[in-house]
């Protein structure tokens, strides 16, 4: 599960919750306690799900938010990072990741590779765990990183 926070820009004591319990799926909208609303992306733009209204301003808002997560281009800089290697990775929340090897390499090899450096990679303060496995599924290896401290 994702859980974010928005504020929105000039309100008091203003808090919608964000959360995606699965990947892949529509982000629900909380205020209060209560769900308000459901929130997709189609091509660029956010919309909300249903018939409830909100205005295009906290649309957008929410969903710049959710855009600026790590999670969302993470996969895509993994794959860039070891084209030679990965196949596919896959965001299973802002906490785990599931990384599909090539065939034909050296799944030893990377392992080493994947563990002395995917430590530079992760921004994210919190620990992030990867399941990775070869192209055929039959063998894996498991790293959990702890990202960087931000001070503010």
């Amino acid at each position: 599960m994702i859980e974010l926070d928005y504020f929105p820009d000039g309100a008091c004591n203003v808090v919608y919750q964000v959360l995606q319990f699965h990947v892949g799926e529509s982000w629900k909208i909380v205020y209060e306690g209560e769900l308000i609303c459901c929130m997709e992306k189609l091509d660029t733009l956010w919309y909300v799900k249903g018939k409830t209204v909100l205005s295009q301003e906290l649309v957008e808002g929410i969903g710049r938010l959710i855009d600026r997560q790590h999670f969302n281009s993470f996969p895509v800089e993994l794959k860039q990072h070891w084209e030679a290697y990965v196949q596919e990775a896959i965001a299973q929340g802002d906490k785990q990741y599931l990384v599909v090897c090539k065939d034909g390499i050296d799944f030893e090899r990377f392992e080493k590779m994947f563990r002395a450096y995917i430590m530079n990679l992760v921004r994210d303060p919190w620990e992030i765990h990867f399941k990775v496995y070869n192209a055929i599924m039959s063998e894996d290896f498991e790293v959990f990183v702890k990202g960087p401290v931000l001070v503010y």
